[in-house]
């Protein structure tokens, strides 16, 4: 991203406005008392004005721009921002070089932005972010980084950014704002903890084998450890050196792996007269970081199927297994959730239905049980119905006791099991 040369400009500071005013007096009074000596004394002044203004200008026009956002953020965790800043021009040394940007959530009632200190988190409101270079020699250039942490998921907006400089008497300040077009970055939900046991919860763990567990070759097992050979074993797994060394044939054994076929609904409901930091809202969240913490560590899963629903204020379906453009498509759609206080959960089981053959494991990831949403006896509950009858449903409450099972986050699973009791 470039500046435009032409849109440089350059105001006096308060010390400048001050120069100006003796340079002026001193001609005046020069003037009109014939005193050579304080013409020349108000002479310098504004000379000294008209360099400052020179220098500075040629400051900025020199100076050039890039800026870089990192591919993936996450809440809670720093991002680093990197401005490549450098010098065009031949000759002249550039110094004081200041750089100030805005980051604005959208989507929200209040915006928020980073902190302007490298470990500082967001506060409310959108504010103005600065850092800057001290010196650039002739054609050097250099980086300047910008760490800042979001602490909410969702989708921003880098505005714009301004760059300036009061060198060389900081008698007045150029700057020049950036020609390119606004930047967005996509704040992934926050990733929490999860317990030992969380693979045992699947569908797929090991003495409660669904119906969608598929086994797979030879490709996908194993390296388990060394037995006796038993007749009917394959000569090829036979392990010759341990063979030799103790006289007897041993073989190789595999533990052979499983592959998942899951789908991950996440029922984005929240009561509209929940405030952000009700109980409400922060279960909602939490059901939306879990599946992004899912999802994240089930990828790379040798011949895994897993797929990503969402029932918010849109419907949105995401599949093609955890290849990493599936990862990125679906950590995407649950960073621009937005809630709603009436979900279409229909909707969502229709567009999983219609987006595979064989219909997967459901895994619902919801602020509210079960019983609720099947009290409601509307279309959405006959179809749930109908999933829980073929034993491919499985509900999580994260406002009851499957949050303390799903999340080893002490804070967060309290934090639901309060609003259980209250």
């Amino acid at each position: 991203m470039t500046l435009q040369r032409r849109n440089t400009r350059n105001r006096l500071t308060r010390l400048g406005w001050q120069f100006m005013l003796i340079g002026l007096f001193g001609l005046l009074g020069g003037s009109l008392n014939g005193l050579n000596l304080l013409i020349v004394v108000a002479a310098m002044t504004l000379a000294v004005l008209l360099a400052q203004w020179r220098v500075s200008r040629s400051t900025i026009e020199s100076v050039r721009v890039d800026r870089r956002i990192p591919a993936e953020v996450f809440a809670g965790k720093p991002a680093r921002i990197r401005y490549q800043v450098s010098n065009r021009h031949p000759l002249m040394p550039l110094w004081m070089i200041s750089l100030t940007d805005r980051i604005t959530r959208l989507g929200a009632e209040t915006v928020e932005a980073p902190s302007t200190t490298r470990s500082g988190s967001a506060p409310a409101g959108s504010r103005t972010i600065h850092t800057g270079v001290g010196m650039l020699l002739p054609s050097q250039a250099t980086s300047a980084y910008l760490d800042v942490t979001f602490e909410k998921r969702g989708r921003y907006r880098l505005d714009k950014w301004r760059v300036s400089t009061t060198a060389p008497f900081s008698l007045s300040t150029a700057w020049r704002d950036s020609a390119d077009e606004e930047e967005f970055v996509d704040v992934y939900p926050r990733l929490l903890v999860l317990p030992r046991s969380w693979r045992q919860r699947l569908p797929t763990k090991l003495g409660n084998v669904s119906s969608s567990a598929h086994r797979q070759g030879h490709a996908d097992e194993v390296f388990f450890g060394l037995r006796e050979y038993r007749r009917g074993d394959s000569r090829k797994h036979i392990h010759w050196r341990t063979t030799a060394r103790i006289g007897d044939l041993v073989v190789r054994q595999f533990e052979q792996q499983r592959r998942l076929d899951i789908c991950f609904l996440v029922d984005a409901y929240c009561p509209a007269s929940a405030a952000e930091d009700s109980p409400e809202h922060h279960q909602v969240e939490t059901a939306i970081s879990l599946a992004a913490s899912l999802v994240v560590q089930l990828f790379g899963g040798s011949g895994s199927q897993v797929m990503m629903s969402v029932a918010g204020e849109e419907n949105e379906t995401c599949g093609g297994g955890l290849s990493r453009e599936a990862l990125r498509r679906m950590l995407q759609i649950l960073a621009r959730t937005q809630t709603t206080a009436q979900p279409d959960l229909n909707r969502s089981l229709e567009q999983v239905g219609s987006a595979v053959k064989h219909l997967p494991d459901l895994v619902v990831l919801s602020p509210r049980p079960l019983a609720q949403v099947l009290a409601t006896g509307d279309s959405q509950a006959t179809l749930l119905r109908e999933w829980q009858q073929r034993g491919r449903l499985n509900w999580v409450n994260l406002s009851g006791r499957d949050a303390a099972a799903w999340l080893a986050d002490s804070s967060v699973a309290s934090t639901a099991m309060e609003a259980l009791h209250e």
